[in-house]
């Protein structure tokens, strides 16, 4: 008989699955698995992502373009193919045996492209899709359902860490290398996404923690819970653990930082290459380079305090700060709560529904509203307001760089949760 979760597992492949997982061909068992998406990349580059590691794993390649015959993609399946020392095909899936085993998913040849908008998210789901299945028949050992990107260098100990019971995923510590003449747009870069999840966490948000598809790894059975990755060109990481905090812990791991490259692109309107490029055009990037002001985090806070507090005091907006009970107001949030208020008979369920309603989409609002009406983006030198930030480290901003991330991925494998 199945178990809960096994059900919940059968019921997502048997409906919401992409069709790739339905034709696989026969393979041997593995303890683990890595779902990598890779377009516009050379095999020699992506080899670079599995060096350091020597576990007994799989790799699923999903090679994928948004037209037809798109030369470098193709060239890459065409170069894996030739290294390995068996083949065998079922559907658009590919088993090459080889140092490391991988499963290549066609999605770039003629028939087989991927839409534009649905892009990256559709090629992580395609990945993640298949290794749940082969995690459900026992050919994976390992419950986790391990995500990177093809510009990345995993650390040997990547696999060392096991989900724990409520786990819903695990977000790794990272580091970005510097291209020439790139440093300090890089460091610009790391650091906001470091401030924010920082931020974040200090003022007691569920949602602290980093959002890059390159450095998670997935619960099999909370990723079907969800659904699965969505399909969407940009944010798809960001969606899916905004979707995952609401079924299990994100856990933020002390471990060897992944190490991400920090070139330039534009083959997506968000994202590292991006943002290292829009940092890299402006004239002055530590002048002009602006961070959410670290007031917001503190008006986070309070705002978080009131919303713990509100089925003892349903009326504990009206004592907020004015700038607090400008949202509540400009988002009619005081009738809502009453509403939702009516509807629970238990504190601990009606706060679980409260933490899950102002999930990370929900607080990215509060801190736009924030910036938009009192509290404009603010230079580097601002950030020592912040109650998380050394300011003796603003000088440097490597040991900044340095300082957040430890804050931030302080727990050790196998600790509590987050808040």
């Amino acid at each position: 008989m199945l178990t809960r979760d096994e059900k919940v597992v059968h019921k997502y492949l048997q409906n919401y699955a992409e069709p790739e997982s339905n034709s696989l061909p026969e393979l041997p068992r593995f303890d683990h698995c890595l779902v990598i998406p890779v377009f516009d990349e050379a095999f020699e580059s992506l080899e670079r992502v599995w060096q350091r590691i020597r576990d007994n794993y799989l790799v699923i390649l999903v090679a994928n373009a948004p037209r037809k015959q798109h030369v470098a993609t193709l060239r890459l399946m065409q170069e894996a193919t030739s290294r390995a020392t068996n083949i065998t095909t079922s559907g658009r899936c590919t088993y090459l045996s080889g140092t490391p085993d991988i499963l290549l998913v066609d999605r770039c040849s003629v028939g087989n492209t991927i839409a534009p908008h649905q892009g990256v998210g559709l090629a992580r789901k395609i990945g993640a899709d298949i290794a749940l299945r082969l995690i459900f028949e026992g050919v994976i050992k390992s419950l986790r359902i391990s995500n990177t990107d093809a510009d990345s260098v995993l650390p040997g100990d990547y696999f060392a860490t096991s989900l724990a019971d409520n786990d819903a995923a695990l977000v790794f510590p990272f580091s970005h290398d510097y291209e020439t003449g790139l440093q300090v747009p890089t460091l610009l870069y790391e650091i906001s996404i470091l401030y924010y999840a920082c931020g974040l966490d200090w003022a007691g948000s569920a949602y602290g923690y980093t959002c890059l598809g390159s450095t998670m790894a997935v619960s099999a059975a909370h990723y079907a819970k969800v659904r699965g990755f969505p399909r969407r060109n940009a944010a798809e990481d960001f969606y899916l653990l905004n979707k995952l905090a609401k079924t299990g812990a994100i856990r933020r791991i002390l471990s060897t930082p992944i190490v991400l490259s920090g070139r330039l692109s534009k083959r997506v309107p968000v994202g590292t290459g991006a943002g290292i490029s829009k940092i890299a055009d402006l004239d002055s990037p530590l002048d002009e380079y602006h961070f959410y002001h670290p007031r917001i985090f503190a008006l986070l806070n309070e705002f978080l305090k009131t919303l713990a507090t509100i089925w003892d005091t349903p009326g504990t907006f009206a004592s907020a700060t004015p700038a607090v009970q400008h949202y509540c107001q400009a988002t009619q949030l005081p009738e809502f709560i009453a509403k939702q208020r009516a509807h629970y008979k238990q504190e601990i369920v009606f706060n679980k529904f409260l933490t899950d309603w102002f999930d990370g989409f929900r607080t990215l609002k509060f801190v736009h509203f924030m910036r938009d009406h009192y509290l404009p983006s603010a230079p580097l030198n601002k950030l020592g307001e912040a109650e998380f930030v050394n300011t003796d480290l603003l000088k440097d901003l490597s040991v900044l760089k340095q300082q957040l991330s430890g804050r931030l991925f302080q727990q050790a494998p196998g600790s509590v949760e987050l808040k």
